[in-house]
């Protein structure tokens, strides 16, 4: 009777240890939710300072990064999770809505490809979106793996903002922005 006892024991092990190594694969988030940043963002030729984020094939990046892009301020208001953007060189109004995909420039309504959105407390903005409303160029190096966004001053000297860095830049070592851990490998069965 011990027998039957233990291959029922041995059994039960079996399918505790099997469960406990399919679970974690099975409850980590999938590289369409978001993945660890191996893209740097560059506005007018200098990296972004803040956290990098990659969530469905979109590129986002900290709001206050796009104080590079002109003189601007910004203003969060809680209750409607709306963030108002002032100022620059011709001293604009842009009015985003945290989950909305729907903006406001100068009260005039824009679709804008992605919504911003709240991650660790911080606002993040696509950065397709943020060229958009800042009027500025977008370039995407698929091999190095960066997002360059450039806005030419307003005083026709466009030396002083490149289109692209005068060199290639080069990735700061390390992980740039949140990292999700990789799912473990399951062990192989012969």
């Amino acid at each position: 009777m011990n027998t039957s006892f233990g291959k029922k024991a041995k059994k039960a092990a079996m399918a505790v240890l099997a469960a406990a190594l399919i679970a974690p694969a099975s409850i980590m988030p999938l590289g369409e939710n978001a993945s660890a940043a191996t893209t740097s963002v560059y506005i007018n030729g200098r990296l972004a300072s803040g956290d990098v984020l990659v969530r469905q094939g979109r590129t986002y990046l900290t709001l206050t990064d796009l104080k590079g892009l002109g003189d601007y301020s910004f203003r969060y208001n809680k209750t409607w999770r709306t963030v108002t953007i002032t100022g620059g060189e011709d001293g604009d109004r842009y009015v985003l809505t945290l989950g909305s995909r729907e903006a406001r420039r100068n009260g005039q309504s824009i679709m804008l490809e992605a919504a911003p959105l709240s991650y660790e407390n911080k606002t993040m903005v696509p950065v397709r979106a943020a060229a958009q409303l800042f009027d500025a160029d977008l370039q995407w190096d698929q091999n190095g793996g960066r997002v360059m966004i450039t806005k030419k001053s307003g005083s026709g000297d466009s030396s002083t903002a490149p289109s692209s860095p005068s060199r290639p830049p080069v990735s700061p070592p390390g992980p740039s922005g949140p990292s999700v851990p990789k799912p473990p490998t399951p062990p192989s069965v012969r």
